[in-house]
Formats: C-alpha cells, structure tokens, sequence
C-alpha cells in the first residue's frame, strides 16, 4: 500500500489527509473501489496542483514511481493511487460524523 511506504512524503500524505474536508473523507471512503474514477478531475486535479506532481522534483511523485515499480508512470495515475491510498486508509477507521446543523 502507498500510504504505509511513503517515507520521505509522509509530510504531503499526511497534510493530504488532515486537510482534507469531513465530508470528503466520508464520500472517498463510501465509495466502492470503482468509483475512485470520479475523484480524478476534483480532488486528482488538487493533488496534482497543490503537491507539485508536475514538478519534477515531487518526492510524492517519485514515491509513486517507486511503489508502482513503474518509472515511466504518468502523474494522472500517481495521483490516482494517491486517491486509492487515501480509500485504503480510510476504510481501516470508522466512518466519519457528519454534522449538519450543529447536531449529530
């Protein structure tokens, strides 16, 4: 899994996850694995701007080069096992509570 050997990124996934809305984490983390597919242009997009995937030197990116064994890997698919990554979490933990109107 990405997320557990991430090593010198660790800082960007965790800054990833923390910031990362309530509510975002509960559609990721409902989302059946097949329908990742529709985080690529929102929060893939995000990923991609805002942790300089297109930089070339991301160590995020480069950390998905790694993990995927693939040095050619193109920065929408990283961005992709990112997202996966952040699923994969996810469902290790209880879901999140959603507050609306100030009640549970």
């Amino acid at each position: 899994m990405l997320y557990s050997s991430i090593n010198s990124s660790a800082t960007d996934y965790n800054t990833l996850l923390s910031d990362l809305s309530i509510e975002t984490k509960h559609q990721i983390k409902n989302s059946g694995e097949d329908g990742l597919i529709n985080f690529h242009f929102g929060l893939g997009m995000g990923i991609r701007n805002e942790f300089g995937l297109w930089e070339k030197d991301s160590k995020l990116y480069e950390n998905c080069k790694e993990s995927s064994g693939d040095p050619n890997l193109d920065i929408d698919t990283a961005s992709e096992m990112i997202i996966k990554a952040l699923w994969d979490r996810l469902q290790k933990f209880p879901p999140p509570k959603l507050v609306r109107d100030g009640t549970y």
